[in-house]
């Protein structure tokens, strides 16, 4: 029985370096450590697919870039993941795309990882699907991080030795996503590049300015955003 696939921002999935086991079985299952406290076999993305290329040479091998609110996630799909490859195919960027899919972790010569997704299922989808994915995935994170600190769990515990306490970065990725509900595909795409030059700007003229002032919580936002149902795509 495949595990239910955790959702989450961009932001802190390429922050989940850190992989295990919970056994010594070579078999058993290998999980991410999502740095606000839960572990991920399999996760549930929803972005604006904004790239593909075939980097292979004499098998397709696709690498995609697919772009949420918070930052952009690689994707990799080889011959072994076929439909999620004749998806490719036939969607041109920029369209939103949900993902379903295995953390992978490399580790560069210097030292860096990088983490990606190996894709399950792949499939385009509306704007609605997309603004319904960034209102749960907002809940879901707001959910881990107000059970951080709990020292029953496990998995937080695991997260703060790996990956340090600060979660308010991923309580600012709450924000950032929720301000962006009802962008279009292309809105999205450019979206985080614009954001990086505006933060620039504004901390070479007002460095205080680049603190959030009297924007709404996370968990206002969150609580005023509208709840939504994917139904079972994320916990195939």
């Amino acid at each position: 029985m495949r595990e239910v696939a955790q959702r989450a921002f961009a932001r802190e999935f390429n922050a989940a370096t850190y992989t295990f086991r919970e056994d010594d079985d070579e078999r058993a299952p290998i999980y991410a450590l999502l740095p606000t406290g839960a572990k991920a076999n399999r996760v549930f993305i929803v972005g604006a697919l904004t790239e593909t290329e075939d980097v292979g040479s004499d098998n397709e091998y696709w690498q995609e870039q697919i772009v949420d609110p918070t930052g952009t996630v690689f994707v990799y799909t080889g011959q072994y993941q076929s439909e999620a490859a004749s998806m490719l195919r036939e969607t041109e960027p920029p369209a939103f795309v949900a993902v379903v899919g295995k953390p992978r972790t490399y580790e560069t010569d210097d030292g860096t990882v990088n983490v990606s997704l190996r894709p399950e299922h792949l499939t385009v989808v509306d704007a609605d699907t997309r603004n319904r994915w960034v209102t749960a995935t907002a809940r879901r994170t707001l959910e881990r991080i107000e059970r951080f600190d709990d020292r029953a769990n496990e998995y937080a515990r695991m997260a703060h030795e790996q990956s340090g306490d600060d979660t308010e970065q991923y309580r600012q990725a709450i924000i950032e996503a929720l301000e962006s509900l009802g962008s279009t595909p292309e809105e999205a795409s450019s979206q985080k590049a614009e954001e990086a030059d505006r933060a620039r700007e504004t901390e070479a003229t007002n460095p205080a300015a680049s603190t959030p002032g009297d924007r709404e919580s996370s968990a206002e936002l969150a609580a005023n955003a509208e709840s939504d149902d994917l139904g079972d795509f994320d916990s195939n």
